[in-house]
């Protein structure tokens, strides 16, 4: 298990999957999340069992679920996916599955967790973000976290009935350290 302030990382059971095939069949929360293979229980319930971890040295592919950390109640799922040991770089995915958590201050948080587990607990010198352009707030979000805007794929995706741009942004370790907001957040974050 991971801590941040307001949210705990954990490896998904189980007893996730009902909550997670809701979130996958909501229509809102595929825009913002990905990193799903299947909506079929079957098909969530072998994605829970194959889910790598930190200390597997061969996992291109790591879930989470993301929980409120006062009650552990899960709130959403993050993965660490596209790892590249070789070229150390990863990309991260996370979303709210619970809609009225969307926009309740849990993303610097989550943010921090994940980069520094990509950062410090895999060593690696970049971490990157893949997000569709009509996603302002994701975008936004990101861009004044730290994330620099690397390229964009035009009209790379087709989801829902129309074609959309997917803008890459990046960060590298350096710069994550480099950040005023990560050693504020840190120095109040209790463990």
């Amino acid at each position: 298990m991971y801590k941040g302030r307001r949210i705990t990382l954990r490896a998904p059971k189980e007893s996730d999957a009902a909550i997670l095939q809701g979130w996958y069949l909501d229509k809102d929360f595929r825009h913002l999340y990905d990193a799903y293979n299947d909506v079929s229980l079957t098909g969530i319930m072998q994605d829970i069992q194959n889910s790598g971890s930190l200390k597997d040295p061969h996992a291109t592919k790591i879930n989470f679920v993301i929980c409120r950390k006062r009650d552990e109640l899960p709130i959403g799922v993050a993965c660490i996916r596209n790892i590249s040991r070789q070229h150390g770089n990863a990309e991260i995915v996370f979303a709210i599955g619970d809609r009225d958590k969307r926009l309740a201050g849990y993303g610097v948080d989550l943010l921090i967790v994940l980069l520094d587990l990509v950062f410090y607990e895999l060593g690696f010198e970049k971490c990157y973000i893949k997000l569709h352009k009509n996603n302002a707030l994701a975008l936004n979000s990101a861009l004044n976290f730290g994330f620099v805007q690397e390229g964009c794929l035009r009209r790379h995706e087709f989801l829902e009935g129309m074609y959309l741009d997917l803008v890459i942004l990046g960060l590298l370790k350096e710069d994550y350290e480099k950040l005023p907001i990560v050693p504020k957040w840190k120095a109040r974050n209790i463990l």
